[in-house]
């Protein structure tokens, strides 16, 4: 019997990507705890922070976002996912 895995695993460099914009996302909150799957918005963030979340990652790791592809989830690891 053979076990499928439906979930893709994040590969090193995906998960070291999302532990600097976890920091990022910490840091303009002022959220030490937050975890890289928690919403932005249910720890007190606003469209004002989303933009300095977005401003500091492109200003430290060169990356944009395309907000489209969110899907209405702000989290550290969807950022990543939607980061080009």
């Amino acid at each position: 019997m053979s076990i499928q895995h439906t979930e893709s695993v994040p590969d090193s460099s995906e998960e070291a990507r999302v532990e600097q914009v976890l920091a990022i996302v910490r840091e303009v909150l002022s959220k030490p705890g937050l975890t890289a799957d928690d919403e932005v918005m249910d720890y007190g963030g606003t469209s004002l922070s989303i933009v300095r979340i977005l401003a500091e990652m492109r200003r430290t790791l060169g990356t944009d976002v395309n907000l489209r592809e969110l899907g209405g989830s702000v989290t550290a690891r969807s950022l990543v996912r939607a980061a080009r």
